[in-house]
């Protein structure tokens, strides 16, 4: 119970950091790409001429911004809502099958955002490494981050089933509460079932 908890926060607390670092390295980025740049342009009439043209950074560079801040949106909530949960004390099944449920599709949507960045930008680098160090790096954290979230979709399905035992308001298994009430209620003590005949000889 508490291993699984101190994974989930390092899980998360690392994909925080991760996607925080990843923001600031893909703004860096996109901030370089745009703005005006001066173009000069040649004519056999009036010679060299200069023209000052709006340049806009690839599309791949907006998605990992946006991928940042969204990652970075989950991960904080996915730490604080369970925690607040377990805070007020009572967690009903049907809060934590909501909360399992959206934290799985959560998961996946932002692990989805994770592949298509770092798979359009390994595309956009031919398939391999950059000479730019930013690149590299931009690469690196965004294979890292998917990983962590498939690593988080794996523990939260685990938990759901009750593979792994969790406390945590989203991570609890909606079995755990029917398979103590069936035990109640099928079996009773020992001492109260009469022994027959048989069982006596």
């Amino acid at each position: 119970m508490l291993a699984l908890s101190i994974v989930l926060y390092g899980l998360l607390g690392t994909s925080l950091v991760f996607a925080i670092i990843e923001l600031g390295l893909s703004s860096f980025i996109a901030a370089a790409y745009s703005g005006t740049q001066e173009i000069a342009t040649w004519s056999a009439y009036s010679g060299y001429s200069y023209s000052e043209v709006n340049v806009k950074p690839p599309a791949i560079l907006v998605f990992l911004v946006f991928s940042s801040v969204w990652t970075i949106l989950v991960t904080v909530a996915a730490l604080v809502l369970p925690w607040y949960y377990m805070r007020k004390g009572f967690v009903s099944a049907k809060l934590n099958t909501i909360l399992a449920a959206t934290f799985v599709a959560i998961y996946f949507i932002t692990m989805v955002f994770w592949l298509a960045c770092f798979a359009d930008l390994a595309s956009l680098l031919g398939g391999g490494t950059s000479t730019n160090p930013y690149y590299n790096a931009v690469l690196a954290f965004g294979v890292l981050l998917w990983l962590l979230f498939v690593a988080l979709i794996v523990l939260t399905i685990l938990a759901m089933c009750g593979v792994l035992v969790s406390d945590w308001a989203g991570y609890q298994s909606p079995r755990k509460e029917d398979g103590v009430g069936a035990q109640q209620t099928t079996a009773g003590p020992a001492h109260e079932v009469p022994m027959t005949e048989q069982q006596i000889a």
